[in-house]
């Protein structure tokens, strides 16, 4: 079973043993009473979990009261890879990125490889090997990538003014 993390508790949040936890993914719907959750790698019974103003909370089994769960401050919650995917709409995991294909959108001329994914503290850098074998550097926004319904990445025309030579 692959584990994904999705937050990192910082804090009790009232005196009945409620967490607030700091998302680390996009997507809020990751945060609902029908997934499964791990705290650090060890699976806990979610008993009640909601999303508002930026951050999530949530009730445990394994928590009882504030002392408790200031016990577990710092701690990070993961949901499995499969629940990740069920909630999470045109989200990746970076490990699930590196070897894709890439096409360009319209005349399905292949356009090169995912070899990498680097972040400099904004949208994160696909490292893309083109045919030629050089390396560039391409934000990975919907602007410039699309992945179509059999899973393969596209990239539109505009994708040349953004491109950037990446040395490894």
């Amino acid at each position: 079973m692959s584990l994904v993390c999705i937050g990192k508790i910082i804090k009790p949040q009232g005196i009945k043993g409620e967490v607030k936890i700091y998302p680390l993914v996009d997507s809020p719907a990751v945060f609902n009473n029908k997934v499964a959750m791990f705290i650090d790698k060890k699976a806990v019974k979610v008993e009640t979990c909601s999303y508002r103003n930026s951050f999530a909370y949530a009730k445990f089994d394994v928590v009882t009261d504030r002392n408790a769960a200031e016990k577990f401050r710092n701690a990070l919650v993961y949901i499995t890879k499969e629940d990740f995917y069920k909630f999470s709409q045109n989200e990746y995991l970076l490990e699930d990125l590196i070897g894709e294909k890439i096409y360009c959108e319209g005349s399905g001329e292949y356009v090169g490889q995912i070899m990498g994914v680097e972040n400099y503290g904004s949208d994160d850098l696909i490292v893309v090997k083109e045919a030629d074998e050089r390396a560039y550097l391409v934000p990975f926004v919907s602007a410039i990538f699309i992945n179509n319904d059999d899973g393969v990445f596209v990239v539109k025309k505009e994708y040349e003014g953004a491109k950037v030579d990446y040395e490894d």
